[in-house]
């Protein structure tokens, strides 16, 4: 009895870590592929920037809100910074948590190069 207990806990602790680990792997390849849409696209003004986030947010099923991109620029650096909530169900139909993403994104805007 000791060992199917312990089998149990394991899957459970399995489970809640690969449903864990895809949330977070999915959220990295969404900031991945926002940093190369920027750096390919330096002339984009900032409304197509918000365009091209918001496309990849759909190809990546991120529910990001337009409200929630911040686009700024230092300097020469165009700094994109989101921020959405997802729902993580850790173990299907049993416990589900919240979980906030903040993934950042960055470009150096060429000098001479115009917006």
């Amino acid at each position: 009895m000791k060992t199917i207990i312990k089998i149990v806990i394991v899957l459970v602790v399995l489970t809640a870590c690969f449903n864990a680990a895809r949330v977070a792997l999915n959220n990295f390849q969404f900031e991945d592929a926002v940093q190369q849409a920027l750096l390919f696209d330096t002339r984009a003004a900032d409304p197509e920037v918000i365009e091209i986030v918001m496309k990849l947010a759909r190809d990546y099923n991120v529910p990001l809100d337009p409200d929630n991109i911040n686009i700024r620029l230092v300097g020469q650096d165009r700094h994109v910074d989101m921020k959405y909530t997802e729902t993580v169900n850790l173990l299907p139909g049993v416990y589900s948590r919240p979980w906030t993403f903040e993934p950042k994104a960055q470009t150096r805007i060429l000098a001479g190069v115009g917006r």
